[in-house]
Formats: C-alpha cells, structure tokens, sequence
C-alpha cells in the first residue's frame, strides 16, 4: 500500500485537488484529518503551518520541558495590544500568547492538563440555541478518544486514542497535602473527569502522558498511525492565506509553502481549524468577517459576520511560598522529567459566582515556579522591582535548589470580552489581538477572592507540616497592607497573564442568533462548504484547560462532516 508522506511542497495547482481540506494541524484538526481520512473513498490534506512535530525530538516529547518550547519556532509568539486594564507589570502593558505553530498544535507545546470541564459548560450551549452540544451529546465524544491508563476497568478505558495518565510515576507530599487541605475545608474528593460531570471539589489533575512518561500531543495520537493512508495528504510549512470563495461557495485554499504561493482545490469543503487566532484571521482575509472594519482595509465583504468577535481567556495569577526545608514538596525525582508539575487541583464555586459551575480552578504546582533563565525572555518585565514576585532575583544557583510552593489561580469564567482584528490584508502579519482583559471589575473580584482562598488552604491543618511562608504581595507603590483588597486589586491587574485558552472569535449558535459565526453543526453562516472545528466555536469558556474540549469539537465536527458528506455537491463541476 502507498504510505502519505509529510512534505514540505505539493503538486502543482492543476492537480492539488481533494475532496476535503483541513486548515491547520493542531488541537482539532489532526483529529479531523484522521478521522475523515478512515473513508478510503475520500481525498483528505491536511496543511499546517509549522513543521512536523517529529523534528522537536525530546524538547516536544519530554512534559518537563513545555516553558523550553515557547519563542521557539515551534510557537507562533503572539503578543497582546497594550491593555488598559491588565498586564501592568509587563513591558508596554503586553502580555504574550504561546500558541503550537507545528504538527499537533498547542498539544505539542501546552501543559498536558486534562480536564473536560463541567456539564454545565456544555448544557448552557445547548440552552444559547447550539442543539446537540449539550452534556449528555457531548460525553460520548469525550469517552470515544479517552484512554485513562491506570483508571477503573479496561471497559471503562474505552482505549481511545489520547492516553490520559494521572502521577504514574508517584505524587509529591505536598500534593497529597492539598486534597487533605480541601477536603478539610469542606470540599469534596471527586473524579474531576467523572461521568456526571460535575466537577466541583478537589482531585487528582491527569495529564496527556504515555505509560512511558512521553507527551501525547494530537499529532500522536490521531496523525502518526494514520500515515499508512493513501488518502491522506499532509503539507507543513503550509501557511494559508484565504479561502477561495465563488459564489458564497469554498472551493478551495491559497497557501505559502516556503516562498511558493500555492492553490489547493476542495470538492466538497474546506475546514478550518486554526485555531482561536488563525481561523478568525483567515475568514477575514477571506471576505468574511464585520463589513465595516474589512472594508476599511479594501478587502471585498462576501458575507457580513461578526467574526474575531467574543475573544474570551483564562487569566491566572501566582501565589509563591517557601516551604520548610526537607518537606519533600517535589515529585519524586525519576519522575520530574515526565511531570508538567499539575499533580492536583481544585475546581471551586466562589461566592462570587451565581452559575452552578466552578469559576476558579486551583493548581497547586509543588516548586517555587518561575521559569528559571526563560522567564525574563518571555515575559519580560517592565522594572525590576517586580521581580521578586517571580523570582527572577534569586540566583540561579539558589532557585535550582529552592524548595518552594506555587498555587495557580485560574479565572474560569470572565465576564470581559475582547477581539481579534486584521492589522492588514498581508496574511503574514500577525493579527492584533486585544482580550480586553480584566476590564469587567468582576474578573478582578474573583481573582483578589482567590488569592485569600490560596491563603487559607496553606493556613489548613493539613498543609501545616508544611510551614508555608507567602512572598509579600505588596505592592511597591502601595499604601495598602498586603492582604488588602485595593492591594490585592493592584497585584491581580499587574501580574496576571494568559493561560493560553483563547475560545469564542467564530462562536457558535442558532441560526438567528446576530453574534454566531457559524450554525451548530460548524457550517459558516451564509457560505456553503465551509466549517469551523477549533476552540473559536465555543460559545463561552469551559470550566476547566480547554484542550480536552477542543479535542471533542474535533471528534464531533468530524462526525457531522460524516453526517452529511453523501449531500455534497462536488465544487470542481460548479
């Protein structure tokens, strides 16, 4: 049998020509390829703009080193515009945006934290008007590529695609110590990816890590047994430009490979799977996108949509304490190299919040966390008197051997909203993007209200052995004491940046619904042949790390390609 090879270039236009074209080869759209290429009657290619996932060896493989991949050519570098609200403490008010520019997308560069979410997630999209997205559609997806190694029967494994290990290698006493902490203070002990979906408690955080202790990004998982296929074509170095449209019609891709411009022909449909940043951008360089901000750049309005709108992020602060020395807080050591750190969390209901989901996730991480010698490059501070609060004033040599605690406090549900706009029709110029964060004084209130929860699990007699020291979080300009809510309000707006869980610029909805992008079975408003399958759908955040759900919006959105492929018209005929 013909094996598909991984190419840097393809045939020329007159022959480039598939039934269907997956745009992007990250999160969701290496399940996508995968899964529609299972049809041997069907030509699939997949193009990504990055390079094959294999050419990162161990610093792709290896979960200890997911802060060594950032500014790498494997990271699309995004930056914020200033924020008027947020990110005061970084150089020119900008906070940067990690994102995979290779084979398996922010899968091959991301944290590896594995949470679904909470059913209300889901049941609240299908109430916003997206029929069949509600939790009990959604969970057969979930539990179709869910393989949990070490977890419950091999029935209830499923033996899915993406291997879903938790601390295989051991857990860390501080670790155990905060589910002790939670359960102390009145939460409960739960599954967090429990069939109920609900989630609120403390457990166990798994990762996407192999028995062998290895990442298991999409690319993986979905695209390397799937190489066999003759029906599967895929390019990297593959950068596309815009949707070919005629007639409210796609019917095919331009794209840069290398330096070459080149046409790719769909028959069926073109997908795009961009990705929060990318697909957004694409649609607008495409003609579809708000009349008024395309027309301004010249670019013709095909269809008048409120794309890049409903930009949506979750934003994190850190909490860092010293510990007693020899408190054993790390990972046992043959496991560091296989641990991204998350061993724990805690999904939590502020009083804050008048949902029935979890607004606040906790990850405790059982180091003193900074980036050691990366951190100053990748977020660059705008003064030194902030470093403390990083550590970036701690010799190296002391940092290394600094035994330390960190809590990540996680905002789940922000209530600002912000965009992703054209800075101008050449596609190789990055978008501007502006998340508008903390704009909505309650994103603030959750995030001051979870720094006093961190404070007072580390006060638990649990955590006590412990002995946890909090670094002073007051403020250098601050008249204020430091557990003060104006001094908190002045930490939060200058220290809290991304989690990397861009969601909602193509966001999904019914079909009258003003501010949806595109219909619940993914199909672009007003255009024929054309899809979105990322993160960008989703009406509003998850409850949780949004890599788990964008690998169901793959799973699902292929499914429905499936429902209605026999209905396609073949577009090289038109």
């Amino acid at each position: 049998m013909t094996k598909c090879k991984i190419v840097s270039f393809t045939m020329s236009s007159s022959s480039a020509l598939y039934d269907f074209i997956v745009v992007g080869g990250g999160t969701s759209g290496c399940v996508v390829a995968s899964r529609l290429s299972e049809d041997t009657t069907i030509n699939v290619l997949l193009l990504e703009a990055g390079p094959n996932d294999e050419e990162g060896g161990d610093l792709i493989r290896i979960p200890r080193n997911l802060a060594a991949t950032m500014k790498t050519k494997y990271d699309w570098d995004y930056k914020t515009v200033p924020q008027l609200h947020a990110c005061k403490a970084y150089r020119d008010n900008v906070c940067v945006w990690p994102r995979g520019k290779i084979l398996g997308g922010s899968t091959s560069i991301n944290g590896l934290a594995y949470v679904r979410g909470h059913r209300e997630d889901f049941d609240s999209w299908k109430r916003l008007g997206c029929d069949g997205w509600g939790w009990n559609d959604v969970l057969p997806f979930f539990q179709k590529f869910e393989n949990f190694i070490g977890k419950g029967s091999a029935e209830e494994q499923k033996y899915g695609k993406m291997d879903i290990s938790d601390n295989l290698f051991g857990r860390s006493e501080a670790s155990k110590k905060f589910i002790r902490a939670g359960v102390e203070l009145g939460y409960e002990n739960v599954d967090i990816n429990n069939n109920s979906g609900l989630n609120i408690g403390v457990g166990t955080f798994p990762s996407i890590v192999t028995s062998e202790g290895v990442r298991r990004s999409t690319a993986v998982a979905y695209i390397h047994p799937s190489r066999h296929r003759s029906n599967l074509t895929i390019v990297t170095n593959a950068h596309v430009t815009k949707v070919d449209i005629r007639h409210k019609r796609a019917v095919g891709v331009f794209a840069y490979v290398g330096n070459e411009l080149k046409y790719f022909s769909a028959r069926k449909e073109v997908v795009l799977c961009g990705g929060a940043i990318n697909s957004p951008q694409v649609l607008m360089l495409s003609g579809i996108g708000p009349k008024e901000h395309l027309e301004e750049l010249g670019i013709v309005c095909i269809q008048d949509l409120p794309v890049g709108k409903n930009l949506q992020d979750h934003m994190d602060i850190h909490v860092k304490a010293d510990v007693k020395p020899g408190s054993d807080v790390f990972t046992i050591n043959k496991s560091l190299p296989s641990s991204n750190q998350s061993e724990v969390a805690a999904f939590i209901r502020t009083k804050l919040e008048t949902q029935m989901w979890p607004d606040l996730e906790i990850q405790p991480l059982s180091l003193f966390y900074a980036f050691g010698l990366l951190a100053p490059l990748l977020y660059p501070l705008r003064s030194p008197r902030f470093y403390p609060y990083f550590g970036f004033d701690t010799p190296i040599a002391e940092y290394r051997q600094r035994e330390g605690y960190t809590y990540q406090l996680i905002l789940l549900h922000p209530k600002s909203r912000g965009e992703i706009r054209l800075q101008s029709t050449d596609p190789l110029m990055y978008p501007k993007i502006d998340p508008h964060y903390l704009e909505n004084q309650h994103d603030v209130d959750v995030l001051v209200e979870a720094i006093r929860i961190a404070k007072t699990i580390s006060e638990s007699k649990a955590m006590s052995p412990l002995e946890l020291k909090h670094v002073d979080l007051k403020m250098p300009s601050s008249l204020h004491s430091t557990w003060s809510s104006e001094n908190l309000e002045e930490y939060v707006r200058h220290f809290a940046w991304t989690l990397y869980h861009p969601v909602g610029t193509c966001k999904m909805g019914a079909s009258n619904d003003s501010t949806a992008v595109v219909d619940p079975q993914l199909r672009v408003k007003g255009i024929t042949g054309l899809r979105v399958v990322d993160a960008s759908i989703m009406p509003h955040l998850t409850s949780g790390n949004t890599m788990s759900p964008s690998i169901m919006i793959g799973e699902k959105g292929a499914d429905l390609i499936r429902e209605t492929r026999t209905h396609h018209t073949d577009a090289s005929k038109l």
